[in-house]
Parts: structure tokens; C-alpha cells; sequence
């Protein structure tokens, strides 16, 4: 037998399944998400915290060292000879001998042969010139004895004169008393008058001889200077070597006729080399505001020769007499003193030059770029920078003395980078 449901009952149920799913559903949803997140959050990886460590700088250090020192100022220069000058021949003729050493690039020591000129013109005109001078010498000698002659004949004249005016005085004396006639005073008159006009004579004679002594001197000087002048002549037909020097440009041979001032060579002294250089206008004021100035000053020369670095010293001997136009500094030269190793050197050789400074007392020396803002450096002090504060007292190109807040000791950085400060944390290496 069949129960029929009512209507109305059916209707109800279906709604009240449908209201829970309703409901029942995003409420599931949801738990199942929060189940799923707390899943995550439970099961995720744990990422330890990371430690960050201090960046060690590695930088480059050296020892600072207070003492008292002499800025050497490093320059280049090159060398030129104290003395070069060019040999000429003061007669002509024909070259007939030529030195052993007379050739391009030799040294010849003082007095060595150059060349020598034909002398039989010179020789013959010196004997011509003695012969003159030893004709004049003798007529002087003629005219002095002549001059002995006249002057003991004048004075017997004279003798006479007196002895004649003596008798004309006795003679007037015994004429007024009558002693005598007027004929014998007369006489004797004249007679004083003829030994006074003889007198007269030999005096204006002796005038004239002493007159021709004194152009015969004359005549004696001249060719005396003419007998000098051709022994000169003569000596010069040798031209030999006034210094010990280098043969350079050599322009005469054997068999060659050269006229008088032409040039045999060129000579460069072995001897004396300076060395030639340039100080800027800051470092020539700065050497002239020390009171040792510049002259004088010690130098070092370096000239390097393939692997060979060939050392010699000197001194400043003198300056350019003007500033340069071109390069706005004063030129400086420096004598070098002789050593085994001259004779090596030659003129024109670029070299290194080394020229003592000024001395400054209690100042470290110090690279440029170790200073920071032209007045701080930073020390390395138990493996921290540690500024400290300098003043710089002198610069030579690339490095500086300072004075300041430093001690000997102190490791001073030598590196430059962005980042550096204090208490930055470094390794010296």
C-alpha cells in the first residue's frame, strides 16, 4: 500500500538543502584556504640574518722620518765645451807638415802640432830684418863716437874762448895805460870774436849730431819691431795646439796652400765640460731666497751610456745673463771636475742633473699625492687612517716636505682612492 507524501512537505526539504549548501560552502572554501595557509606559514624555509663585515682597504704605506734635508732639485741638461773655438791660420803658404794627431775626433794635448806652413819667406825676411837692424846699431855707434868727438873739441874750443877773452881784457887794460898799440887790441878782438864764431859752430854741429843719434834710435826701433814682427811671423808658421781639446771640422792637409785666417780645425776642450740647464722661475726663486744663492752650489751629473750610468760632480759656476723668452727660465751652468772617466764625455750628451737644495731642518719628505688637500695626510694606526694635519714647506716637482702633526714612524699612506677618510680600515701592503 502506497503512502503518499504531501506536497508541500517536499517542497520544504529541498529548500532547506539548498539554503545549507548555500552557506555551507564558501564557509568551506574558506577554511580550506586558511588550512592551506597555515600549511605554508608551518612548512616555509627559515633564512638565517646575514651578517655583514667591515671592508678591510688595502693601501700602500711608508715610514715617515723627521730630519733635516736638502731638497735636491732632479733636472736634464746637456753638456757643451768651456771652450770651442776654431784654429786659424795666421800666415799663408803651403802646408809641408801635419800633426800626428791632426785628424777628425782626436785629442790633442796642449802644444801638439796642428799644421805647419812653408817658413823659408818667413825665415829669409827675418834675416833681412836682423841684417837692417845690425847695419842701423852699428851707424848709431858711428854717430856716437863722432858726437864723443865733437863734444872734447867743443870743449878744448871753449877753453880757447875763455883763454881769448882773457887776453882781450888784459890787452884793454894795457892799451888805456899804453902799454900796447891799438893794432894789437884790435888783434886781439878779433881773434876772441873768431874763436866765439868757432865755439858757435861746433855747438850747432853737435845739435845736429845729436839730432841724427836720436833718428838713428828711431830707425833702430822700427826695425826692431820689424825683426819681432818676423820672428812672430816666423813662430806662427806653427800652429799647435793652445789646450788640451778635441779636432773637430779639421779643413787643412798636407800639400794644401792656405792663406792667413783660414780655418785649420775646430778645437773643443777635453778639460773643462759644463753641464748646461734650466731652472724654472719657481725654482730659480726659490734658490735665490736661500742665503746660499746658487753659485757655487754642488751638482751630480748622470750620463747613461747604453746600460752604464757614468757619474761625475761639479759646481755652479755661473748664469745666463737673461731670462729665457721661450722657456721662462734661467739657463745655469756648472763646471765638472776631472775624473779618469773625462775623456769619455763629449759635448751635445743629454744627461740627468742632480742640484743640491736648500736644507730645511726637522721636515719629512713625502710624495705629492700622499697629501690631501694640501694640508692633510693619513697615518695607519692600529690598522685604522688616522688624519693628521701637515704644513708643506717646500715642492720639487713630485715631492714635498711638510712639518706638522707627524712623527718618525708613522706610516703615511701612499694611496690615493674616493672613499678614503678617517677610521676607514686598512691593510698596508
Amino acid at each position: 500500500m502506497l503512502i503518499e507524501t504531501p506536497y508541500w512537505k517536499g517542497k520544504s526539504v529541498n529548500s532547506f538543502f539548498s539554503t545549507s549548501l548555500k552557506v555551507l560552502l564558501p564557509l568551506g572554501i574558506l577554511g580550506l584556504g586558511a588550512g592551506g595557509l597555515l600549511y605554508l606559514v608551518k612548512t616555509k624555509p627559515v633564512i638565517e640574518p646575514e651578517i655583514i663585515e667591515e671592508r678591510i682597504w688595502i693601501v700602500a704605506a711608508m715610514p715617515a722620518e723627521v730630519t733635516d734635508q736638502s731638497l735636491d732639485l732632479e733636472l736634464f741638461g746637456s753638456l757643451v765645451a768651456a771652450r770651442d773655438v776654431e784654429l786659424r791660420s795666421l800666415v799663408g803658404g803651403e802646408v809641408i807638415e801635419v800633426g800626428e794627431n791632426f785628424n777628425e775626433g782626436s785629442i790633442l794635448e796642449k802644444g801638439d802640432l796642428l799644421v805647419a806652413v812653408d817658413p823659408f819667406e818667413f825665415q829669409a825676411r827675418l834675416d833681412e830684418n836682423r841684417a837692417g837692424l845690425i847695419e842701423a846699431k852699428s851707424r848709431l855707434e858711428e854717430l856716437i863716437a863722432t858726437q864723443k868727438s865733437e863734444q872734447a873739441a867743443l870743449a878744448r874750443d871753449r877753453e880757447i874762448l875763455e883763454r881769448e877773452v882773457s887776453n882781450v881784457a888784459r890787452s884793454q887794460s894795457l892799451s888805456k895805460r899804453g902799454n900796447i898799440s891799438t893794432k894789437a887790441l884790435d888783434d886781439a878782438k878779433s881773434s876772441l870774436s873768431r874763436q866765439r864764431q868757432t865755439v858757435e859752430l861746433r855747438d850747432a854741429q853737435l845739435g845736429i849730431l845729436n839730432a841724427r843719434i836720436g833718428q838713428q834710435k828711431a830707425v833702430i826701433e822700427r826695425l826692431d819691431v820689424g825683426v819681432r814682427r818676423a820672428e812672430r811671423d816666423l813662430n806662427n808658421t806653427r800652429l799647435v795646439a793652445p789646450f788640451k781639446g778635441y779636432v773637430a771640422e779639421v779643413s787643412a792637409e798636407f800639400g794644401k796652400n792656405i792663406d792667413a785666417r783660414d780655418k785649420v780645425a775646430r778645437l773643443i776642450d777635453a778639460d773643462q765640460l759644463e753641464a748646461r740647464f734650466l731652472l724654472s722661475d719657481s725654482q730659480y726663486g726659490l734658490l735665490v731666497a736661500d742665503a746660499a744663492g746658487i753659485i757655487g752650489r754642488p751638482v751630480t751629473v748622470i750620463w747613461q751610456s747604453g746600460t752604464t750610468g757614468l757619474s761625475f760632480v761639479g759646481k755652479v759656476t755661473r748664469l745666463s745673463s737673461e731670462i729665457s723668452s721661450t722657456t721662462g727660465g734661467v739657463e745655469v751652468y756648472a763646471v765638472l771636475e776631472s775624473n779618469k772617466n773625462i775623456n769619455l764625455l763629449r759635448p751635445g750628451a743629454f744627461v740627468d742633473i742632480i742640484l743640491s737644495g736648500n736644507r730645511y731642518g726637522d721636515v719629512v719628505k713625502l710624495p705629492e699625492y700622499s697629501v690631501f688637500d694640501d694640508n692633510t695626510v693619513y697615518i695607519v694606526k692600529e690598522g685604522r687612517l688616522v688624519p693628521r694635519e701637515v704644513e708643506v714647506i717646500a715642492r720639487n716637482g713630485g715631492e714635498l716636505f711638510v712639518r706638522g702633526d707627524i712623527v718618525s714612524g708613522d706610516m703615511v699612506v701612499t694611496s690615493r682612492f674616493p672613499e678614503i677618510g678617517p677610521n676607514l680600515k686598512v691593510e698596508v701592503r
